[in-house]
């Protein structure tokens, strides 16, 4: 599903990466995912290590060599309709060649990196392992419209942050870097340290903690205290509500024509933001 996201790394007080993923940005998709690398101990250490020698970030030049070289790929692989499937998400030239750098591998780039580390073996031939690019797309953090979630994993405070939705920058805010300072930035839901993480027992106790953290804005909106509210909370169309699952099931058992409406309403609202930021 369309839903894109950020997912980012802050180590030794700067930015590492920001990699903008197009696919499956709910915590449920790339919350779980970090939730499991996140849980082993050795994959951290492998995580500092591949980043302390084996990324670097691209100039505009390199970036543009990156991109002729796999066009020339993916042209030489159109050439063979046998092989050749343009619905393949994974089996691009960016996919194959440079999966650091493609829409899809989002929370899958934390093992890209960790694995280069775990791999510092002698080399039988006397040549530098090739490195991973990276790129810091940090601006995609101030787009309020489509920048549905956010995750930081800080290696400094070891703590992974969970960001749904927006709300005006402050003093002290993680994103404070970033942008302009009228510039909108990721509302922070929940964050646990990773010693939280390591004692978690399964994936599902994960989410619903994360789950209970989105429910909390909604209910002191609910309570209300007179002042305009500052954030979008979490995303639009991620159900915090069992309740309303209930209820829609319990209209269709009716007949009731207006929950109809409303599904098929919130069916094209997905629709429309499946067609957002265009492919890398």
């Amino acid at each position: 599903m369309g839903t894109r996201h950020l997912i980012c790394v802050f180590w030794k007080g700067k930015w590492y990466l920001a990699q903008y993923g197009q696919f499956d940005g709910y915590p449920e998709g790339q919350g779980a995912k970090l939730f499991k690398f996140l849980s082993v101990a050795r994959n951290i250490d492998n995580l500092k290590g591949g980043l302390e020698h084996h990324v670097y970030e691209p100039t505009a030049e390199q970036l543009e060599a990156i991109w002729v070289e796999c066009d020339a790929w993916d042209a030489a692989r159109s050439a063979d309709p046998a092989t050749f499937n343009v619905w393949e998400r994974n089996m691009h030239g960016i996919n194959q060649l440079y999966p650091s750098l493609a829409r899809e591998t989002s929370a899958g780039v934390l093992g890209l990196i960790a694995r280069a580390a775990r791999s510092e073996e002698p080399a039988k031939e006397a040549t530098e392992p090739k490195k991973i690019p990276l790129q810091l797309d940090l601006g995609f953090a101030n787009d309020s419209l489509f920048c549905e979630w956010a995750y930081v994993v800080d290696l400094d405070k070891e703590v992974l942050e969970v960001y749904g939705g927006h709300e005006a920058k402050g003093e002290g805010h993680r994103f404070a870097d970033v942008g302009g300072p009228t510039v909108p930035v990721p509302r922070l839901v929940c964050s646990y340290d990773f010693a939280e993480l390591f004692l978690t027992k399964s994936k599902t106790e994960f989410l619903e903690k994360v789950l209970a953290a989105c429910k909390e804005p909604e209910e002191e909106e609910e309570e209300g205290d007179g002042r305009e509210p500052t954030s979008t909370g979490v995303p639009p169309g991620y159900d915090t509500d069992d309740e309303e699952e209930d209820d829609e099931e319990e209209g269709e058992k009716n007949g009731d024509e207006d929950a109809d409406k409303a599904d098929t309403a919130h069916e094209a609202d997905l629709a429309e933001g499946g067609s957002a930021k265009g492919s890398l």
